[in-house]
C-alpha cells in the first residue's frame, strides 16, 4: 500500500510542477493599437533583429539610432541620423498585420505581429526574418 501511494504522490508532484512551468511560460500577446501609440505617440527602437534563418543579426550604431514613432491619428514617422520617412500605418490584431504605407510610393510594408505589449513590439517580415522593437 506504501508503494501505491508514494507513486501517486510522485505523479501528483510531477503534475504540478509541470502545470507551474506552463503556466509561468512568458507568453506573446497581441495588444491593441492603444498600445502602439499610447494615449497620443509612442517612439519605438530597435532591441534586437534575426535573419530569416533565425541567426542573430548584430546592430550597427546607426541601426541602433533609428526610431519609429507612431501616432494615434495614424501616421507615422521613421528617423535615423541620415534619413526620415513617414506614412499612414494600420494595424488588425485579429490578422495580427502591421502595414506601413510611406508618403510618395505605391509599396506597403506589412509585417506579422508576433507580440505585442506597451514596452515590447516584435514583427516577423516576410522573409522571416524578425524584429524586437522596444517602446522608448
Amino acid at each position: 500500500m506504501k508503494i501505491y501511494n508514494l507513486r501517486n504522490y510522485f505523479l501528483l508532484l510531477s503534475f504540478t510542477c509541470l502545470l507551474f512551468t506552463v503556466s509561468c511560460k512568458k507568453k506573446d500577446s497581441i495588444g491593441n493599437a492603444g498600445m502602439l501609440t499610447g494615449a497620443d505617440s509612442k517612439v519605438w527602437k530597435t532591441e534586437k533583429e534575426t535573419t530569416a534563418t533565425g541567426e542573430k543579426d548584430k546592430l550597427t550604431k546607426e541601426e541602433k539610432q533609428q526610431e519609429i514613432q507612431f501616432f494615434a491619428n495614424g501616421s507615422f514617422s521613421m528617423r535615423s541620423n541620415t534619413q526620415n520617412a513617414s506614412g499612414k500605418w494600420t494595424y488588425d490584431a485579429m490578422a495580427r498585420n502591421l502595414s506601413l504605407q510611406f508618403v510618395g510610393s505605391d509599396a506597403t510594408e506589412n509585417f506579422q505581429v508576433l507580440n505585442l505589449t506597451n514596452d515590447e513590439l516584435k514583427l516577423q517580415a516576410k522573409d522571416g526574418s524578425q524584429m524586437v522593437l522596444e517602446a522608448d
